[in-house]
């Protein structure tokens, strides 16, 4: 905190202790205008001027608002002997705020998925706001809690140290955090357009006041009720993006790095029974009673006028025959028969092509098979 400020406080500190045998509901209607002619007119001052010089001491200036506005003359305040209560107005205002920035952030998380979670902190925020519209834009109860006193002497390093020049350099880079805020807040309501329109007007509107209430809350704390939460949205936001992102990284590489195995295709099926037998002449079909046909390459001359009669050989009959190509016709010859590798019933393997169970010679015709 400046010494400018400390010097605006510490007069404002005196005004009240002179306004202090006033009920404190006029205290604040008293002070409401001058706490924000006060911060001004500090601002004005020149160099080594004090705002004595300009007002008076602090005892006079109250003085003179009190005559002002039709109270009586002070009169000493007796002691008060009963225990003072914990839960007053600034502090359940200021824990307020504290609760509200802590749920949104969590509500930040996952406000995407489900916007309707942003009502929780807006309650909270509603409910601790208005505790402190009224007590001015210092919210000077507030700064004399003594949770303040020690929130404040925790964040204000001592001078010269490497904490206190890392603290002045974040605060100059303030304002680029106001723009950034409003980007990610943007962001999230593009995100929400498709999905829910009104979490896209309630973010939207947020990232379009967030920018006006960051420069104002240094001068109206009353903003600090807006601003804090509208950082901790963003950064919930922030997070919940680079969890999306990542998992879309994650599925797409996964993807990328599957291969599907390729079809493995046949151009002959040979048949055999359980004896090791070659069968000749079987018609395959599938579940539906389609043919089965294996993709079988031919000569493109079989193909053409005069190269024999039209097929005549059903496509799904195997072992399909071998095609040779002479003297310009097409014949068809036995195929060669391999030894297959063992039985269906896993007994020894059937003899090879030589054997007993290799089948009769096809006499060569001219006729074509179906492809």
């Amino acid at each position: 905190m400046n010494t400018q400020a400390l010097g605006v406080e510490h007069y404002l500190a005196g005004m009240r202790a002179t306004l202090d045998d006033l009920p404190p509901n006029e205290v604040a209607e008293i002070m409401e205008d001058v706490e924000a002619h006060v911060a001004e007119l500090s601002t004005e001052l020149g160099e080594g001027e004090t705002l004595e010089q300009r007002l008076g001491s602090p005892e006079q200036y109250a003085q003179e608002l009190r005559q002002a506005a039709g109270y009586p003359a002070r009169t000493e305040r007796l002691p008060v002997t009963t225990k003072q209560q914990w839960l007053t107005r600034p502090r359940a205002a200021a824990w307020g705020l504290v609760a509200a920035t802590g749920v949104t952030l969590l509500a930040g998380t996952v406000a995407l998925k489900e916007p309707a979670v942003l009502l929780l902190p807006a309650a909270i925020l509603v409910l601790s706001l208005a505790l402190v519209h009224d007590r001015g834009p210092l919210q000077q109860e507030i700064m004399n809690l003594p949770e303040t006193h020690r929130l404040e002497k925790w964040l204000t390093p001592e001078q010269g140290t490497p904490a206190e020049r890392a603290l002045t350099y974040l605060k100059s880079l303030q304002p680029a955090w106001w723009l950034l805020r409003a980007g990610l807040l943007g962001l999230g309501a593009v995100l929400l357009a498709s999905r829910d329109l009104l979490g896209f007007l309630a973010v939207a509107g947020i990232a379009v006041l967030s920018v006006f209430a960051g420069p104002r809350a240094k001068v109206d704390r009353r903003w600090l009720w807006f601003s804090l939460p509208a950082s901790a949205l963003a950064v919930g936001l922030l997070f919940q993006v680079i969890d999306v992102t990542a998992n879309q990284l994650a599925y797409s590489t996964s993807r990328s790095s599957y291969m599907p195995p390729a079809p493995q295709s046949y151009e002959n099926i040979y048949a055999y029974d359980e004896n090791g037998k070659l069968l000749t002449n079987v018609l395959l079909y599938d579940q539906d009673g389609q043919p089965i046909n294996a993709s079988r390459n031919y000569a493109s001359s079989c193909n053409e006028p005069g190269s024999g009669p039209e097929p005549v050989i059903p496509a799904n009959r195997y072992p399909r025959p071998q095609i040779d190509y002479e003297n310009g016709r097409c014949y068809t010859v036995a195929p060669s028969v391999p030894s297959p590798s063992s039985t269906p019933s896993g007994e020894s393997a059937a003899p090879s092509s030589s054997g007993s169970a290799t089948p009769s010679s096809v006499p060569p015709t001219s006729v074509s098979p179906s492809k």
